[in-house]
């Protein structure tokens, strides 16, 4: 029996190294900056952001609401080369979904913040084919100028 188990020691092992191998995530942290939409959506709040850090680009985020709650929404992401001028390529997209969150408004109903919006990622295309995971969204407005939007978006794929 000793012997048996020597033989797919080997094996075993291989798989549990491919299995560690295939299940790491890498975590991108970005800087996001923009604003609500000026038209109304629609289905809810509207943000577009510009990101810079690990994954620069420009983000399009929709927000579903029940008064504070986020309950769904949408998020596109085109990710852009680093230092990306005029002309520059994409890299590729990002798309997903949103599930969770919180928003505070403004009195004119315009968004304070949103905070610990939870989102998808169903898919990609480009260098981003294929791939599926998470991200988390903070935003809040600019005390100066509530029209501006700045905060986080943290991405793990």
């Amino acid at each position: 029996m000793k012997y048996l188990s020597f033989m797919f020691a080997p094996a075993l092992l291989a798989a549990v190294i491919s299995l560690g191998a295939a299940s790491s995530v890498a975590t991108y942290n970005d800087t996001v900056n923009g604003s609500q939409t000026a038209a109304p959506e629609a289905e809810g709040i509207a943000l577009n952001l510009t990101a810079a850090g690990d994954l620069p680009g420009m983000t399009r985020l929709t927000l579903v609401r029940t008064n504070s709650n986020v309950t769904a929404g949408s998020f596109t992401m085109t990710v852009l080369p680093q230092n990306a001028d005029a002309k520059s390529s994409e890299r590729g997209t990002l798309t997903g979904t949103v599930s969770g969150g919180a928003v505070s408004l403004n009195t004119d109903g315009t968004l304070a913040s949103a905070s610990s919006v939870q989102v998808t990622i169903h898919s990609g295309t480009g260098e981003y084919s294929g791939v599926s995971g998470a991200a988390t969204i903070n935003v809040s407005s600019n005390a100066e100028n509530p029209s501006q939007l700045s905060g986080t978006l943290v991405l793990n794929f």
